[in-house]
């Protein structure tokens, strides 16, 4: 049940006495937190941004009190929804955001849930330790989203998932109770389970229910078997055999590893203990050219005979929007050669210069022997070269979402995992269905996991495409059963994939997942709707089918982005004018740190005004000046 607007503003006035960093409840500062980088968008009641970890102790124990929604949130690159909803944002990147204590002998990390994960890694250079999952949003994406998430990336075959190196956090509890969550002896989980907290009610119950053989029989059976996924909850870390993991799994009992996933569902995250991996001596790369995507996909078998560390893919759409950017135009003509349908980019990591030269002298034999069909075969081992080909890998998303016109490849089923073996038969299933629908699709992958980032070019603004959101999901889901695979694998479930969940998980484990939630968030006040119980996914679009902008009189010419409102919303929300650690985008939000001073917050801004969710007389308003002002015309976000 949603609070009355009287125990909402009960709430925030209670809390602003209560914090030290800043409540806002403006209209900019909800409008700004109301997207991600999804398709959806939702207004929050306000904005807390906390200085310390007593103002987010502070905000639970009120939202307990008042049932009031909070949604935990780092920097917003989620890009299934979960980082939108009608509840108080909590934003931890602002000062939340220190590495605490590192451990170099045994190869671990403390730190606060704000910190972005490259700035981590910059940190722990010296060190010659990383942290080991590597999402694409990696210059931007925080600690707190990635583990929330149970993220991973382009070197998940090495190194799994992030719940797998996640070893203690601190939390708040639903009820405003500070827990610490790490692994247990079976003589520590008893001792937790005898007290007379709500910590101990949640260890009496959660520990009942994984140790009924019944539950256990369900999660076997329910949970997928492909080992990357991150959909529903954990509930498998917590059985004797588990289901499958390619990380190694220490069975002892530890919460950790079911927040880890959750996506801010059942604790508030504040303090992150992390297993740390050596950083690779040295590394090379082997850029396979194919004429086709499927031959591109049906090599991926046979590529990982060879023990490579990562291999991507990057697709004909992806390779020709490149192109269309000065900057990554120039990076490509420095590893492809003539014009190829897809490329695989196959990493490998070695000792030294010689370690590498002999796993790509293995590669070349490899296909000698069986021939998979490619075409050129660009090598490279200088890490300057290699910096390059990763760059333009980790732009894809950025710029298959900035396509002009309406119809954009847009996330939904875009997190589909399933074992390689069935990766290229998935993907032309996928692509007939969308086609027979009168429908486009865009890639990008991990294809070593057997992880394809499938996106249906949809125009949300007309409802007879909106209405094919659900066909497309549904189907892609009876595949994903067929195949073993996993629904969502590194993006999380969010408004996207929540609401098929039970359809995917079936009904005693979607039950089990509701019985957890209800152990841990009784009230339902932690990010409600994500997870269990999601609302329909044509709810809450940002581009919905009654999306309209005021007419605009233009005096200059905006044709090339078709129109001044296209342009503005060529902005995706993926909030790479977010980071800190490489390029120049955006200066202005490096100097301040505030989201309406980064390039997504002023399109979000201009976007309000044009759309009606502000007076169109804000297009020209001092307010609208002030997050305009300190655009210094780099042109940074369109090089970038």
């Amino acid at each position: 049940m949603m609070p009355k607007t009287a125990d909402v503003q009960a709430f925030l006035h209670e809390l602003s006495r209560r914090v030290s960093g800043e409540v806002r409840t403006d209209a900019y500062s909800r409008m700004l937190y109301s997207t991600d980088a999804s398709i959806y968008q939702v207004e929050p009641h306000g904005v807390l941004i906390p200085r310390t970890v007593d103002d987010v102790h502070a905000a639970t124990e009120l939202a307990a009190k008042h049932k009031v929604a909070i949604l935990p949130r780092t920097s917003g690159s989620s890009l299934a929804g979960q980082a939108v909803n009608q509840a108080l944002v909590i934003d931890f990147t602002r000062h939340l955001d220190q590495i605490l204590e590192v451990n170099k002998e045994e190869s671990w990390v403390r730190i606060q849930p704000g910190i972005v994960l490259d700035q981590l890694n910059l940190d722990l250079a010296p060190y010659g330790l990383q942290f080991g999952p590597d999402p694409a949003s990696s210059d931007r994406a925080a600690l707190g989203g990635i583990v929330s998430n149970n993220s991973t990336g382009s070197h998940s075959i090495m190194y799994g998932m992030t719940a797998d190196h996640v070893l203690e956090m601190k939390v708040i509890l639903s009820d405003g109770s500070m827990a610490t969550l790490g692994p247990l002896e079976a003589e520590q989980l008893l001792q937790k389970q005898k007290l007379t907290s709500f910590e101990g009610d949640i260890y009496r119950q959660l520990g009942a229910m994984f140790a009924d053989p019944a539950n256990q029989a369900i999660i076997q059976k329910g949970t997928p078997r492909h080992w990357r996924r991150c959909g529903g909850y954990n509930l498998d870390r917590f059985i004797p055999d588990g289901v499958s993991f390619l990380w190694p799994r220490d069975p002892r009992f530890n919460l950790a590893k079911l927040i880890s996933g959750a996506e801010g569902t059942l604790a508030v995250i504040t303090e992150l203990k992390l297993n740390l991996v050596p950083k690779p001596r040295h590394t090379a790369l082997a850029v396979i050219h194919f004429d086709d995507l499927y031959t591109a996909l049906s090599s991926v078998p046979s590529l990982l005979e060879v023990d490579p560390s990562a291999v991507e893919l990057l697709d004909n759409l992806g390779l020709t929007m490149c192109r269309e950017v000065p900057q990554y135009a120039r990076l490509l003509k420095r590893f492809v050669e003539g014009e190829p349908n897809s490329l695989l980019i196959t990493e490998f990591n070695g000792e030294n210069e010689a370690d590498l030269q002999a796993r790509l002298a293995r590669l070349d034999d490899h296909l000698a022997r069986h021939d998979l069909g490619q075409g050129a075969i660009v090598k490279l081992v200088d890490p300057a070269a290699q910096k390059d080909v990763w760059t333009v890998r980790k732009v894809g998303l950025g710029l298959l979402m900035s396509i002009k016109g309406d119809h954009k490849p847009i996330p939904f089923i875009e997190d589909a995992a399933v074992p390689t073996e069935h990766l290229a038969e998935y993907v032309t299933r996928i692509e007939k269905f969308c086609n027979d629908l009168g429908t486009r699709v865009a890639y990008y992958a991990h294809a070593s996991a057997g992880c394809i980032h499938i996106r249906p070019l949809i125009n949300t603004k007309v409802a007879t495409d909106v209405a094919k959101l659900p066909k497309i999901t549904q189907f892609s889901a009876e595949l994903l059963g067929e195949y073993g695979g996993s629904m969502s694998s590194e993006h999380g479930d969010g408004r996207a994939r929540s609401w098929v969940n039970k359809f995917f998980y079936g009904e005693d484990l979607y039950g089990l997942y509701k019985d957890v939630k209800g152990i841990m968030d009784p009230a339902n006040i932690l990010n409600p709707g994500n997870v269990v119980d999601g609302p329909p996914m044509t709810e809450d679009l940002r581009y919905g089918a009654s999306y309209t902008v005021i007419p605009l009189k233009e005096h200059l010419d905006f044709s090339r982005d078709l129109g001044f409102a296209r342009a503005v919303e060529m902005c995706n929300g993926a909030g790479i004018c977010r980071k800190r650690t490489a390029g120049t985008m955006c200066p202005s939000f490096q100097a301040t740190r505030e989201e309406e001073h980064a390039t997504r917050g002023r399109a979000n801004a201009l976007r309000a005004a044009l759309s009606g969710r502000f007076p169109a007389q804000e297009l020209t308003s001092k307010r609208m000046y002030e997050v305009m002002d300190l655009c210094v015309s780099c042109k940074a976000c369109k090089a970038e």
